[in-house]
């Protein structure tokens, strides 16, 4: 895992680097993939479980190295597109591109005060993608519901309340305290399935 993030920083970020090898960040997500398949809380079948198995690696990921893989990302997205046409012609893929767009313009406001970084973006913008308008919009206000208490929790346990400078201390890249902001997005996942399934 520290090898993949090594290449990262060094400009190396090719599918193979990022996915090919073993990562004991991913444990998370593999253990409960033969739960939702077997139709746990009735979300096993066909894109609910998806959705989610794709939140709950890209919260792996960025639990395990602080980023999520632009290469997961572009799988996301693409599934969710090819689902959106299998499912409704070419209006069900234009559900799927304003779902993603309305996640990943909600979420871009946050990047660009320094709240999340742009994996974090891109994650939303992908899960969108299977998602209707409005439920992108519930899924926006969850993440940055389960963003904000995880934040706050953070804070607490590293006595952080004087330190953070707003917005901005949510990632305090500076100081080694960073939010796997992809945790949020996949709380936020599970809470939209859970309320009724997606789309």
């Amino acid at each position: 895992m520290a090898g993949v993030c090594a290449r990262h920083i060094r400009g190396q970020s090719d599918m193979l680097a990022e996915l090919g090898e073993v990562h004991w960040g991913l444990l998370p997500a593999l253990l409960f993939l033969p739960w939702l398949l077997a139709g746990g809380l009735g979300w096993g079948e066909g894109p609910s479980a998806v959705f989610l198995l794709l939140a709950a690696l890209m919260a792996s990921y960025d639990l395990a190295c602080r980023r999520i893989p632009n290469s997961l990302n572009a799988l996301t997205a693409l599934w969710g597109l090819a689902w959106g046409l299998a499912l409704g012609g070419w209006a069900g893929l234009g559900q799927a591109l304003l779902g993603g767009l309305v996640a990943f313009g909600l979420m871009a406001v946050f990047f660009f005060i320094g709240a999340v970084g742009a994996g974090d973006v891109k994650a939303m913008g992908a899960l969108g993608v299977f998602l209707t308008p409005q439920l992108s919009l519930e899924f926006f206000i969850w993440t940055t519901l389960a963003g904000g208490a995880m934040a706050l929790a953070r804070m607490l346990m590293a006595r952080q309340f004087m330190a953070g400078g707003g917005l901005t201390g949510l990632r305090m890249a500076k100081s080694g305290l960073t939010l796997p902001y992809g945790l949020a997005i996949c709380a936020a996942a599970f809470i939209v399935a859970s309320a009724g399934g997606i789309r």
